[in-house]
C-alpha cells in the first residue's frame, strides 16, 4: 500500500508498506478520509513524547472497515468507523476515575492514517472505535478527534457552566480555535477569535465569533474583559498573559500544547488576588470522543468551511507545506 513515513524530524518519504492485516481484538480500515492538522505539523518538526520515528503518519480518519481480526464482535465488513486516538485499559485509577484521557494504565495509540489501509489497535477497538451514521459525509467523521478534545476541554471548565452572554476569548485562528467557536456561539456565548491572519476573520464569523486582529502584538485590557479565556496556540507567551486578559474571577483554559521543556511564568498576585483559575485541558475521553460524533451528525457543528482543498494521497507534501505556510486551516485527503 502507498504511505506517508516521517523518517526523522523535518523528514518524510512516500514508501510502499505491506498491507496490514489485523490481530487479535484488531481492525483494519480502508481509509476513505484523513484531515491534516496541526500536531502533524508538530510531530514533523519536533517530534513527539507519545510517537516513535519512523511512523506513519496522520491520526484523524474515517475508513471503511475491510478486515476484523480474532474476538472482534459487534462490527461487520462494510461499515463506516471512526477511531478515536487512544483507547484506554478501562482498568487503572484514573480510567475508574473518570479521567481515561489521563490512563495511567497502557492505553493503545494509533498513527497511520496517511495510507491507504489503517490498522486499529485493539485497545481502541475496544473502547474508542466509533460507527459512523449513515449521511454523515467521509470528512466530516474525520473531525470526531479535534472536536472531541474541544468537548473535552468545555467538560474541564467546570461549573458554573458557561451560559449565554459569556463572553469567551479563543486565543489562535487554526482549527481547534474555530471548532471551540461554533460549540460556543451555539450555546449562547459572546465569542472572539484573536489570531494574527485577518484574512480568517470571514471564517471566524461562519462559527458565530468576531475576530480581533492581533497581529501587531497582544490586545489591551478591554472595558469589558472576558469571563474565560482559552489559548489554542501552544505558545509560552500567550498562556503568561492570558490571565490579564479575563475579569477577577475569570478562567483560563489552557488548551493548546506547549513545546516539550517550556516553562512559564505567571504573575503570582493577579492569580491570587483576582482568583484567576488556570485550567489545563489534555486529550479526551471515549465518552467524549462518541459525544463528538453525534454532534457532527446532528450538524450542530459543520466542520466543512476549515476544509481549504480535497486531494489524493498524492497530494499530501503540498497540503502540509501549505498547512506549514498557514495557508490553510485543514486539507482532506481523500481514499
Amino acid at each position: 500500500m502507498k504511505a506517508y513515513v516521517q523518517t526523522a524530524i523535518g523528514r518524510f518519504e512516500e514508501r510502499d508498506l505491506p498491507d496490514p492485516s489485523a490481530g487479535p481484538g484488531e481492525v483494519v480500515l480502508r481509509m476513505r478520509a484523513a484531515l491534516t492538522c496541526g500536531t502533524d505539523v508538530k510531530i514533523l518538526r519536533r517530534g513527539h513524547t507519545k510517537v516513535s520515528l519512523p511512523v506513519t503518519m496522520g491520526h484523524e480518519v474515517c475508513g471503511e472497515i475491510v478486515e476484523l481480526g480474532e474476538g472482534v464482535s459487534g462490527w461487520k465488513i462494510g461499515e463506516r468507523a471512526a477511531p478515536g486516538v487512544s483507547g484506554p485499559c478501562g482498568r487503572c485509577a484514573d480510567c475508574a476515575a473518570g479521567r481515561a484521557n489521563l490512563c495511567s494504565g497502557t492505553p493503545a495509540w494509533m498513527w497511520g492514517t496517511f495510507a491507504e489501509r489503517v490498522r486499529i489497535p485493539a485497545g481502541i477497538v475496544a473502547a474508542n472505535l466509533h460507527r459512523v451514521p449513515e449521511g454523515v459525509a467521509d470528512e466530516v467523521a474525520a473531525f470526531l478527534d479535534p472536536l472531541a478534545s474541544v468537548i473535552h476541554g468545555w467538560n474541564r471548565l467546570g461549573k458554573p457552566d458557561p451560559g449565554p452572554g459569556t463572553k469567551m476569548l479563543i486565543y489562535g485562528a487554526g482549527a481547534l480555535a474555530f471548532l471551540w467557536a461554533g460549540l460556543a456561539s451555539k450555546r449562547g456565548l459572546d465569542v472572539t477569535i484573536a489570531g494574527r491572519r485577518p484574512d480568517r476573520a470571514t471564517l471566524a464569523g461562519r462559527f458565530g465569533a468576531k475576530f480581533l486582529d492581533v497581529s501587531g502584538g497582544f490586545p489591551e485590557s478591554s472595558a469589558r474583559p472576558a469571563d474565560i479565556a482559552v489559548d489554542c496556540t501552544g505558545d509560552r507567551t500567550v498562556w503568561e498573559r492570558l490571565p490579564a486578559l479575563v475579569r477577577p474571577g475569570g478562567r483560563v483554559l489552557l488548551f493548546g500544547g506547549c513545546a516539550p521543556g517550556a516553562t512559564v511564568t505567571f504573575d503570582a498576585a493577579r492569580l491570587h488576588y483576582s482568583e484567576i483559575s488556570l485550567i489545563g485541558s489534555f486529550h479526551y475521553t471515549p465518552e467524549e470522543a462518541g459525544a463528538s460524533l453525534e454532534a457532527l451528525a446532528s450538524g450542530a457543528i459543520d466542520p466543512r468551511p476549515l476544509i481549504a482543498e480535497t486531494g489524493t494521497l498524492a497530494d499530501l507534501p503540498r497540503f502540509l507545506e501549505a498547512q506549514q505556510r498557514g495557508e490553510g486551516v485543514r486539507y482532506a485527503i481523500r481514499g
